[in-house]
């Protein structure tokens, strides 16, 4: 009976933390960490006080298991809210799974090799490789601000019906492939097309199948505009909160989940190392490394330096992972006139660097 029991037992801890002992997301289980809880309320009260602006929603998770998680202005657990360029890094993801699949053979192959389908492409085109597209460093000669601008590529593009994977890759080429990072949704877009042009699927079947079954995410929604995710290259994605937060915990467990390998364990760590050294900055930050569609090592301007990978979207949508700690944060709001502000949640109350 004493065995019996012992077996049952090491079931349970398999069933909570995976077969090789990586922890998974376990919502019904919560996380005895005092002093992370006490800052969740602390992080709670200011964010109803407004000093952080619109949000819509705060998650706090420990080692795979839930510490804190409040919704706010309406938004409910099972709202689905729009990812903006949080999209970016589930496509890199879902790249990811077409590498594990082999149905992409690595970030080095060169684009045109996956679109077979468009000829006469210029030879400065034909030598961009995927991992250019990843890096941003793609060497298109591609604006999208001002937003009003005439000349916003993107702006044009999503206005345009038709095959925009054609568009972007008959855009001109300014010579710095390789070289200059020049943030775009060209370069998640293409990326799109090459995993179902890779796979013969469309893009959110594959997506359904290799990812989101597998990370047992269910409710979501892709944004319908050009006829659907298989023309418009996935551009935007409505997720749940906690499934934003299991794509964080899927990279802090250098994809593996439920003890499979979704996506190659060097991929997972490529993607959110530091390739590109300070890529860009803002307002708040004096700079973000970047990885592949993930944003690295940022660092404020009283010049401290958070080791953290992060997913970012327009408004404040964000997944931050700190793999010291090994805690995902996940916030979602709505804040045009701030879009940084709600970032500074995470460096206020939870990071290590404090």
């Amino acid at each position: 009976m004493k065995s019996i029991s012992m077996v049952k037992i090491i079931v349970f801890i398999l069933a909570l933390t995976g077969i090789d002992g990586v922890a998974q997301i376990n919502f019904d289980v919560s996380a005895v960490d005092k002093e992370i809880y006490k800052k969740s309320l602390e992080a709670n009260k200011a964010i109803k006080n407004g000093a952080y602006g619109n949000v819509h929603s705060l998650l706090v998770v420990k080692e795979g298991k839930l510490v804190y998680e409040n919704y706010y202005k309406g938004w409910k657990k099972d709202s689905l809210h729009q990812a903006q360029s949080v999209t970016k890094s589930i496509i890199a993801t879902i790249l990811g799974c077409a590498i594990q699949q082999g149905k992409v053979n690595g970030v080095k192959d060169r684009v045109v090799t996956y679109f077979p389908e468009y000829k006469n492409l210029s030879k400065e085109i034909q030598k961009i490789k995927i991992n250019d597209l990843l890096t941003q460093r793609h060497g298109l000669k591609w604006k999208e601000s001002p937003w009003n601008s005439p000349d916003n590529n993107w702006r044009n593009l999503i206005n345009t019906t038709g095959d925009w994977y054609q568009v972007i890759l008959k855009t001109d080429m300014n010579n710095d492939l390789g070289k200059v990072f020049n943030y775009s949704n060209a370069a998640p877009t293409l990326i799109s097309g090459i995993i179902q042009n890779a796979a013969k699927t469309p893009i959110q079947d594959f997506a359904k199948k290799y990812l989101f079954d597998e990370l047992n995410i269910k409710k979501y929604r892709f944004w319908k505009g050009n006829g659907g995710p298989s023309n418009n290259g996935m551009a935007l994605i409505f997720l749940r909160p906690r499934d934003l937060a299991k794509i964080g915990q899927l990279y802090l467990q250098k994809g593996k989940w439920n003890g499979n390998q979704i996506i190659p364990e060097a991929f997972a760590s490529k993607a959110t190392s530091s390739i590109v050294k300070a890529a860009e900055g803002n307002p708040l930050y004096k700079q973000f490394d970047y990885g592949y569609f993930w944003w690295v090592n940022p660092v404020d301007r009283n010049g401290r330096k958070y080791n953290i990978f992060l997913a970012r979207g327009a408004g404040g949508q964000l997944i931050i992972v700190e793999p010291k700690t090994e805690l995902v944060v996940v916030i979602t709001g709505w804040n045009l006139r701030r879009p940084n502000i709600a970032q500074t949640i995470f460096d206020n109350y939870f990071s290590s660097t404090k």
